[in-house]
């Protein structure tokens, strides 16, 4: 037994690496092919074009990859309002799932992402970026994201503050930043329950993906006029208990 494992490896690990390949290769396509509809609205000055793009461009990335995903709403969504979407986050695969969730929205993240080639220019143009280790850079991000709500678009942050969870699917504690948001302006939070992506598309340093079904869960938007700002603490506390609630339970 032992040496057919061996023997079955190496070849799982080839195909594995060119279906890596395969998923680079998808992504760079349907990225180029989505490029003038975002000059197109870099040119005309519309964000919220751009950021529809994101939205049917994963729903092909997607189907072309081969990994199902499965979207669970457990409330409803009103298109004309915005929203503050908080994932848990154990997986750079997180980043191209969101845009599953039906109301387009811009991402705050970090700086560190404009240095992916093509990417890198889109998200700085049309998202947030964020350097957590510059005190006056957090300031001005968070000063960007209130205006992005002020202005009716929805944000995603990932209220762990980045990929910190060294056992997942336990999640780390969450930073104030969304939560302070969300009162400071009125918006509805929504959390999301991403179970799969640390399986399919482990943070592991390793670049091994394995196709599987990849379920998402949209939760209740939540009012921020339950909590202060004397309540944040709360208020993380309770949304990340819904979080990790349906991790554990889809995990199980």
């Amino acid at each position: 037994m032992n040496s057919d494992k061996v023997k079955t490896k190496p070849f799982r690990l080839i195909v594995n690496r060119l279906y890596v390949l395969y998923v680079g290769l998808v992504f760079i396509l349907t990225f180029l092919l989505g490029t003038p509809i975002v000059l197109l609205a870099f040119l005309l000055k519309t964000d919220r074009l751009a950021l529809l793009v994101n939205h049917y461009w994963a729903h092909i990335f997607f189907l072309l990859i081969g990994v199902p995903i499965q979207v669970v709403r457990k409330g409803k969504l009103d298109h004309q309002a915005n929203y503050i979407f908080c994932p848990n986050h154990f997986s750079f695969l997180d980043i191209a799932t969101m845009p599953f969730v039906p109301v387009p929205f811009k991402f705050v993240g970090k700086v560190s992402i404009v240095k992916v080639p093509l990417l890198g220019l889109v998200f700085k143009r049309f998202h947030i970026t964020v350097d957590r280790t510059r005190l006056r850079d957090r300031y001005a991000t968070y000063q960007k994201s209130i205006d992005a709500l002020r202005s009716g678009f929805s944000l995603t942050v990932f209220p762990e503050g980045g990929i910190r969870a060294s056992q997942p699917p336990q999640m780390e504690n969450f930073k104030e930043g969304p939560f302070r948001m969300a009162i400071e302006t009125g918006t509805a939070l929504v959390p999301v329950t991403l179970a799969d992506n640390w399986h399919i598309f482990p943070d592991d340093g390793q670049f091994l993906l394995k196709r599987k079904k990849c379920r998402m869960v949209i939760h209740e938007p939540i009012d921020p006029r339950g909590y202060t700002l004397d309540q944040l603490q709360d208020f993380q506390n309770d949304v990340h208990h819904i979080i990790q609630s349906e991790l554990d339970r889809l995990n199980s």
